[in-house]
């Protein structure tokens, strides 16, 4: 499980640094933006460690899933998963 909880948290580390990056830019570009967040959240083993962490996961979706429903549930994820990841990094 902290295998998973370390592929999460980095990617939505980067999907932080990207989005941070394009609103501190003066050429914004809104399609780049989202494509880079879909690429990096998008990713395979990101989404099959955010369902893992999910209680009660019963099975894992392939192939990924995209767009609004990627946002939905990376959001539900990082919202249930939060206590978690300053739990285990406080006792890491």
């Amino acid at each position: 499980m902290k295998e998973e909880l370390v592929t999460v948290v980095e990617a939505v580390c980067r999907a932080q640094a990207e989005l941070a990056a394009y609103l501190h830019s003066n050429d914004r570009n809104a399609e780049l933006a989202i494509a880079k967040l879909v690429g990096i959240l998008n990713r395979h083993e990101v989404v099959v460690a955010a369902e893992l962490l999910q209680p009660g996961a019963a099975h894992v979706p392939s192939p990924p899933v995209a767009g609004i429903e990627l946002a939905r549930a990376s959001l539900t994820a990082c919202s249930r998963n939060k206590g978690r990841a300053r739990a285990m990094s406080r006792g890491a």
